[in-house]
């Protein structure tokens, strides 16, 4: 018995330029090594980070022809993933999973193929093994002919209740650890399933997520896991949280310092706008010395009308006292933000520049680096604001979403330049200047002013 897991390509072609942080998909991983402790001859295909394109692919299942073939599907690749089953000659079973399954099941289970199609959406870990072997618990949340859908929520049998203990076998990824342009080696882990917010351009907001838990470790499993990446890859320095918001609050601010304190480790994480307002000074000291070195924070917007759309604060000073308090700290910050919501208009990316250009002041400010990632807007399936545009019944023209080569070459960037139209009220041109005006405020050079702090630590 063989299962091929997939990374599902972003890009048709092989794309070398294609420059974004290279991440293990540990979420795969999790199911490879559950599948392999099980006597499964199985293996893990990272088309992104091998830059793998779509006929390449096909003619590496073609020539290897198992028996399964598992792989994840976003808004972004849908097109890709669609052709690649469909391009499958030989007698084979699908397990199709991610986020976006939730809206786009009804879609791929019409896909034109003979082979068997299962769509998994929440956790595959424990289903998947199940599948393979022909003896799934779960009743399909839909079911015709060849085709299944399964829904790994609360009332699965296959839901993961205790994340705490799902192994990993490390070996099944061709990019850990990650070899970083600052100069440090990485090593990524994920530490927590879920979010607490609402935002309404995210799939993973807590609202359309009620039927699956937000689930975090316990500091026990998260230091046993720290002390074996220590053991078995001693040159990694740095640890990446993988997780959807891993600083949250005031207590799991506490339990990141509770944890990576016990190591010598630098780590970096996502925290939220909001996170740090009720964080005095010395914790923020605290998170510093445990090894905090930079934060990934969604800021989006610096236009209180946008903010309000999309379920964020609209007190922008309150912003600017929060990141404050992490610039203060000695802590470098990784902004995003988003040009092109529906209906923004250029004063509101006005004011988005703004904020961003304050932010950058105060980070040289206080001798710390803020750098900006910056993107055009495009709806997901499984979020608010897709729901919302869907309802109004504007043209959504996402599965045909495309590398946009025009803002690529703009900010001499290939990383998330997708675009499925403009939904802003400004032209693409006045769109895509403030997007590289943003960008633009790292200089030219993103890593220049980190690098030199990064070879300090």
């Amino acid at each position: 018995m063989k299962v091929i897991i997939i990374n599902s390509p972003l890009f048709r072609e092989c794309n070398r330029l294609y420059d974004e942080d290279s991440l293990p998909p540990i979420g795969l991983g999790y199911i490879a090594t559950i599948l392999h402790h099980n006597n499964i001859d199985v293996e893990l295909i990272d088309a992104v980070d091998r830059r793998l394109s779509l006929q390449q692919i096909i003619q590496m299942l073609e020539e290897k022809q198992p028996e399964f073939i598992a792989l994840n599907i976003f808004t972004t690749n849908y097109d890709i993933v669609y052709e690649l089953v469909e391009s499958i000659s030989f007698s084979t079973h699908f397990i199709i999973g991610g986020l976006s399954t939730k809206q786009l099941y009804n879609k791929i289970v019409s896909w034109n193929t003979q082979n068997q199609i299962d769509i998994v959406t929440g956790d595959g870990e424990l289903i998947t093994l199940d599948i393979v072997n022909n003896c799934v618990k779960d009743v399909p949340f839909f079911s015709c002919e060849n085709r299944r859908v399964f829904k790994i929520d609360t009332s699965s049998h296959y839901l993961v209740n205790d994340i705490s203990n799902v192994p990993l076998n490390r070996s099944f990824f061709s990019n850990e650890p990650v070899k970083h342009p600052l100069g440090f080696t990485e090593a990524n882990i994920v530490a927590s399933r879920g979010c607490v917010y609402n935002c309404t351009f995210c799939a993973a907001a807590r609202s359309l997520n009620k039927d699956y838990p937000v689930r975090e470790r316990t500091n026990a499993s998260l230091i046993n896991e720290l002390i074996s990446i220590k053991e078995t890859f001693p040159s990694v320095n740095s640890i990446r949280v993988l997780d959807d918001l891993f600083l949250k609050n005031n207590c799991s601010v506490q339990k990141a310092i509770d944890v990576f304190s016990q190591f010598e480790f630098q780590w970096r994480s996502m925290a939220h706008v909001m996170t740090f307002k009720n964080v005095d000074d010395n914790l923020m000291r605290s998170l510093k010395a445990s090894g905090c070195y930079e934060l990934f924070i969604g800021i989006e917007s610096g236009s209180p009308t946008v903010l309000s759309s999309i379920n964020k604060t609209k007190d922008v000073s309150t912003i600017i006292q929060n990141l404050t308090k992490v610039f203060k700290a000695g802590i470098n910050i990784k902004g995003y933000f988003i040009y092109g919501f529906p209906n923004e208009d250029e004063n509101d990316m006005k004011l988005t520049f703004a904020l961003a250009d304050q932010l950058k002041n105060l980070s040289l400010y206080y001798g710390v680096n803020f750098r900006t990632s910056v993107f055009q807007y495009r709806p997901y399936h499984g979020t608010q604001i897709y729901h919302d545009l869907e309802q109004e019944g504007t043209n959504l023209n996402v599965l045909n979403i495309a590398p946009n080569r025009l803002l690529s070459n703009l900010v001499g960037r290939q990383q998330f330049n997708f675009h499925s139209g403009n939904y802003s009220s400004v032209s693409n041109e006045v769109l895509h200047d403030y997007i590289y005006r943003t960008i633009n405020l790292n200089d030219g050079k993103i890593f220049a002013r980190l690098r030199s702090k990064s070879q300090s630590v």
